[in-house]
């Protein structure tokens, strides 16, 4: 059981995404749901990590359910936090730089992913908390911290992508030599 404990975590994020669906955005039910997902997420890796059955195919499944939550979420808050065009183009930009990411680690290294950079760690964890501070106040600065933050990981892991010898998904940090 220790060997499947992080696959099966991972996997229920994806059922949990989907329950995120019919709820109504910043609901006691969304905000549980979410939660359950953030905490399976860290869970996750943690037991993979712990019992030493850290693998590609567990990565690729982790990544499949933190992009199902993620496009979850954002199609559940977007009503509710309505960003403009200025935030709208960022949010492309910062998207577009992960995908030239992952195509350049694809062509280089032959393997479309993503690493696990202390940037894309920070990141992940102010996404995982915006929802919890949307409940507390509805102020754009928020999304301009995450959206930094996200800039800067994004900007970091193309250059990684671009300058490293090998593929190590767990590059920890730009100027850190692996």
């Amino acid at each position: 059981m220790k060997k499947r404990l992080p696959n099966v975590l991972t996997a229920l994020r994806f059922p949990l995404a989907l329950g995120l669906l019919p709820t109504d955005a910043l609901s006691a039910t969304f905000l549980v749901i979410y939660l359950f997902c953030c905490l399976t997420d860290a869970l996750d890796g943690y037991f993979a990590r712990r019992f030493g059955v850290c693998s590609d195919t567990g990565g690729r499944l982790d990544s499949a359910a933190d992009f199902l939550l993620i496009a979850v979420v954002i199609f559940k808050l977007w009503p509710v936090i309505m960003p403009g065009w200025g935030f709208v183009l960022w949010i492309a930009g910062v998207a577009l730089a992960r995908f030239a990411a992952g195509l350049t680690a694809r062509i280089r290294f032959g393997r479309f992913g993503f690493l696990h950079t202390f940037g894309n760690k920070l990141t992940g964890v102010l996404l995982a908390l915006y929802p919890l501070s949307l409940t507390l106040t509805q102020s754009r600065w928020a999304l301009s911290i995450i959206l930094f933050a996200a800039s800067f990981s994004a900007a970091e892991e193309l250059f990684i992508e671009l300058t490293a010898a090998e593929w190590n998904p767990n590059s920890a940090f730009i100027f850190k030599k692996e």
